[in-house]
């Protein structure tokens, strides 16, 4: 008779097909996820970055764009200043430097949005402090677009320049020059602002140069945006990460809180190994002390000698207490008045006095095991308690 030893390879597979059936239904979940996100990016095609021309968000420019594209221009989102060339709007000029600024306006027209002095300077536009405007404002200028735009209702927080060169008109929140053009604030882009009386065509008119440029490069903050402006993480991902994150967190999160372990009833389960009952004793004893619980201790003690002195004197459960001691008296011959201070007195104030309850419990047990003879005829009768007939005889 042959015996087939099993090889090293045999035992490793074995063990992999369990690892793989538990790994599998999370690779599942991960997948569901992955899934889950890029369709949701798929269906909403719609990047959350401000100022971003296919945004629909409040802060998006998605609004401006539409109308721009109905006037024949075309709109290029870019985050690079490598490709940005034309008529070129940026979205956030303090977040590049002077250099790049200036390196920038060589090849291209740049249309500044809330741009600081150092922003401005690049352009060569020496303006002062701006103030802050709001409201209904007059065009205050001769320029077309201007006086076509007519009043603009300016949103709260636009810059108004004091100076500079070119035209000045809507007390400074517009300037124009040859080949350039400054906004008082990014607001003024936004799908929640564009609707605001005048903002449209205002908009329209500086970023088209009076609809003479047919081509606009939008840009948006990108790795080389190293001015001044706090970074954005966000910017270094591709449109759409951000909601992608966002969802993925919210499904994981969901998953652990359907599949975390959840705490049931206490189940009670057999000690591995047989305790005797003097070791269980001894040990509650060490816990009484170590806790100083001597009434609960007391208690205990007391509990036990009622239960054991009902029991010998064939009481019914929960007979009284009283009822009880004056049977025990009667049994012992001790007074009635010191059984009951026995069996239900006040708790001990020290061990030792802990120590001799339990001697004295020891003893009016004893007392009564010496005190249960033969016969029984003898007893006096307690009210409530019944005499157990003579040992031999059939009760």
């Amino acid at each position: 008779m042959s015996t087939l030893a099993r090889t090293p390879a045999a035992d490793s597979d074995a063990l992999l097909v369990p690892a793989w059936r538990r790994a599998r239904f999370w690779v599942a979940i991960a997948v569901a996820l992955v899934l889950a996100a890029l369709a949701v990016t798929a269906l909403t095609g719609t990047s959350d970055r401000a100022l971003d021309p296919a945004s629909s968000a409040p802060d998006g420019s998605k609004a401006l764009a539409t109308v721009l594209r109905a006037h024949g221009v075309r709109v290029h989102t870019s985050t690079q200043l490598a490709g940005a060339g034309g008529r070129v709007v940026v979205t956030d000029p303090d977040s590049y430097t002077r250099a790049q600024l200036r390196a920038l306006s060589h090849r291209a027209e740049l249309v500044l949005l809330g741009g600081s002095e150092r922003s401005l300077s690049a352009l060569g536009v020496t303006a002062g402090p701006p103030m802050l405007l709001a409201g209904r404002t007059a065009p205050g200028c001769d320029w077309v677009g201007a006086t076509a735009a007519g009043t603009v209702d300016l949103p709260p927080g636009t810059l108004g320049y004091p100076g500079g060169a070119g035209q000045r008109c809507f007390a400074g929140a517009a300037l124009r020059g040859d080949g350039w053009a400054v906004l008082g604030s990014s607001r003024l882009l936004r799908n929640d602002t564009v609707a605001r009386e005048g903002v449209a065509a205002l908009d329209v008119n500086v970023l088209t140069d009076d609809l003479t440029v047919r081509e606009l490069t939008w840009l948006l903050p990108g790795t080389e945006a190293t001015g001044s402006a706090a970074p954005t993480a966000w910017a270094l991902f591709p449109d759409g990460a951000r909601r992608a994150f966002l969802w993925l967190t919210a499904l994981g999160v969901l998953l652990v809180l359907c599949r975390a372990r959840r705490f049931g009833p206490v189940v009670s389960e057999p000690l591995p190994v047989v305790v005797r009952a003097a070791e269980l004793v001894e040990g509650h004893g060490r816990l009484y002390q170590r806790a100083r619980a001597r009434e609960q201790a007391a208690a205990a003690l007391r509990a036990g000698a009622v239960h054991r002195l009902g029991v010998r004197l064939g009481l019914p459960r929960g007979t009284p207490l009283p009822t009880l001691a004056h049977a025990v008296a009667a049994r012992t011959g001790r007074p009635g008045t010191a059984v009951r201070t026995l069996l239900a007195g006040p708790a001990p104030e020290s061990d030792p006095d802990l120590v001799d309850l339990a001697l004295a419990l020891d003893d009016l047990h004893d007392l009564h095991d010496r005190d249960d003879t033969d016969g029984v005829d003898d007893l006096p009768a307690v009210p409530g308690v019944p005499v157990p007939p003579p040992k031999g005889t059939a009760p």
